[in-house]
């Protein structure tokens, strides 16, 4: 085999690298996105059964639901971060895979702006995530704070 043809293989697999690192990160982001929309469902549902108890509601149940009002937004605010770094990963990966056919179809500077802004998009994915991160705790102290167990032992 002609040594240019071995070398244009090996600088085309070199972009499979990084389409891998971003399925790892993908496999994470995509049960932790799914985990928080069914929280938001079964929160939704939860709203709606306290909702119906109206004037039959014990304090306990109005407190509750003030904790499920609070927790939603956040939620759905998290959804959307995790969902935009899901989506930024993907574009990661297509940018990455044209980069690939670039490199054998072209000897100017498109397959550098397409791994450029591939690893771009890679970047805006992790500040997403690290930032659901941080939101992810937050609800997590909402939730303890707001336990009535805790509120009994105080």
């Amino acid at each position: 085999m002609d040594p240019s043809i071995s070398q244009l293989i090996v600088q085309m697999v070199s972009p499979a690298v990084m389409v891998s690192a971003c399925g790892l990160m993908l496999l994470g982001l995509g049960n932790k996105y799914a985990r928080v929309v069914d929280r938001i469902r079964h929160f939704a549902s939860e709203v709606r059964a306290l909702r119906k108890l109206g004037a039959a509601a014990t304090d306990t149940d109005r407190h509750r639901l003030e904790i499920l009002e609070v927790q939603i937004p956040d939620l759905f605010h998290r959804g959307k971060l995790l969902r935009n770094s899901v989506l930024h990963f993907y574009m990661a990966i297509m940018l990455f895979v044209l980069c690939s056919f670039a490199i054998a179809v072209t000897k100017t500077w498109l397959p550098l702006a397409l791994f450029a802004v591939g690893m771009g998009c890679v970047f805006v994915a992790i500040l997403l995530a690290w930032r659901e991160a941080l939101l992810s705790f937050r609800l997590l102290n909402l939730e303890v704070a707001f336990r009535p167990e805790a509120r009994m032992l105080e």
